[in-house]
């Protein structure tokens, strides 16, 4: 995920060892390393918990699935609840693939500074030594991954202090960056293949933007292989999403003309790699290739964000939401208004960018610095006028500026753009804040 994010955290990692040696190989830098390859290894440690594991088993267990009773009309409102709870199970997984590669490359990078006899440099290691392993380890199935990571393929006793590490199938990523560190809403222009979705798709290849779509069917493909990236896609999956009505011969047909497109429009110097795979009945983007997806960057940033937030480092959360809130430049897909498929998940990252501008406000409202708290604010309610937290922040923010009037309009604005938009009045927590914050001033 991200590539372009973890390439700059990278590069610059092994900036600061380059200087670190020209300086004599001080202890510093050993000490940052270490600091890395630690956090890496706690996140990792964390992410691997039994809870994950579990969570899992029921994901992939098809007996488990199979066994399930009652499944009838009325469970069928249950089916989202259950495919969110396997849609976060799949975040935390690849979130642990994360770390994977994380570690695999702080190891790699210390590796190359105590063996000077070493000739590669850091970025031609992937193109060379370690494409054919790499290669290798992708045609691994599913369930053969499933069965190196999951606990059911351990021994029975806690492996305290061991790290059990996944085939690196996710894009390189830094766990943590300190706020000086942390990137500001990168553009992808150092990966192969960069893709914006937040707002309409825009397309770039080898550097080079892609103007025009050659077949829409291969771009709905391309979206859906996006939003699954790191996973594989079946292909009976992919023929229903876009030739419902076909018979499996015609629909089979038309998928491989639409990926003809697909990979004629990805085509770059990738020396003969192709960016769509084919294994095992599936599609997939080719990991080889590194890609930079806006989606992942804005969720990863989010995610780092929370870490900070909940430890009480909030100055730290700051970088990290202001990264989110510069990726999103408008609902996922927008220029596609045909597709419903991804509708749900459109909706869900409109609810993130909301928490990342009312969590960016309320951090500032935290350390007094107001003017920026109202400013979030405000931009929470141009996306949605319905924010009942971003008008409680802002009711809280005059208040504390002693600006009464500006609390009672606020408030009363918040009345009228819910009653107008949506025929309710405030909840319970929005008129408890007004009345608290009214009742002290009288």
């Amino acid at each position: 995920m991200g590539d372009h994010g973890w390439g700059a955290t990278m590069a610059r990692h092994r900036s600061d060892s380059r200087a670190g040696l020209s300086a004599g190989i001080g202890d510093g830098l050993a000490d940052a390393a270490r600091d890395r390859l630690s956090k890496a290894v706690t996140e990792l440690r964390r992410l691997t918990e039994d809870q994950l594991f579990r969570e899992l088993g029921r994901l992939t267990d098809a007996d488990d699935i199979g066994s399930i009773s009652g499944l009838n009309g009325a469970s069928v409102p249950k089916l989202p609840d259950w495919s969110s709870e396997h849609v976060r199970t799949v975040a935390e997984l690849e979130a642990a693939i994360r770390c994977c590669r994380l570690i695999e490359q702080e190891l790699r990078q210390q590796r190359d500074v105590l063996l000077p006899s070493s000739h590669e440099q850091p970025g031609t290691l992937a193109e060379h030594g370690h494409r054919r392993p790499r290669e290798k380890s992708h045609r691994m199935s599913m369930a053969g991954w499933l069965k190196v990571v999951s606990p059911r393929s351990r021994p029975a006793h806690k492996q305290s202090g061991k790290v059990t590490t996944p085939s690196p199938t996710a894009g390189k990523r830094a766990l943590r960056a300190s706020p000086a560190t942390a990137p500001a809403a990168p553009s992808g222009s150092g990966a192969d293949i960069a893709a914006r979705t937040l707002g309409p798709l825009e397309l770039n290849v080898a550097g080079n933007h892609v103007a025009r779509w050659s077949s829409q069917k291969a771009r709905r493909l391309f979206q859906y292989l996006l939003i699954y990236h790191g996973r594989p896609v079946r292909r009976d999956v992919l023929m229903g999403l876009q030739w419902p009505d076909h018979t499996p011969t015609s629909a089979r047909n038309n998928l491989n003309v639409a990926l003809h497109s697909l990979r004629n429009t990805l085509d770059g110097p990738w020396q003969g790699l192709q960016p769509v795979l084919y294994r095992d009945g599936c599609y997939l983007l080719n990991p080889a290739l590194t890609w930079w997806i806006d989606r992942e960057e804005f969720l990863y940033a989010l995610h780092q964000a929370q870490l900070s937030r909940v430890s009480s480092h909030l100055r730290e959360a700051i970088p990290y939401y202001e990264n989110a809130i510069g990726l999103y430049r408008g609902p996922l897909f927008e220029d596609d208004p045909d597709g419903d498929w991804y509708l749900p998940e459109q909706r869900h990252l409109n609810d993130l960018y909301l928490e990342a501008l009312e969590g960016l406000g309320e951090i500032y409202f935290d350390l007094g610095e107001l003017t920026s708290a109202e400013r979030f604010g405000q931009q929470a309610l141009t996306s949605d006028p319905c924010c009942e937290p971003a008008h409680r922040l802002l009711m809280r923010c005059y208040a504390l500026e002693h600006k009464q009037q500006l609390v009672s309009r606020q408030y009363r604005l918040c009345v009228d753009v819910l009653h107008d938009e949506l025929g309710v009045a405030p909840g319970a927590e929005t008129l408890r804040v007004f009345q608290s914050l009214t009742s002290a001033s009288t």
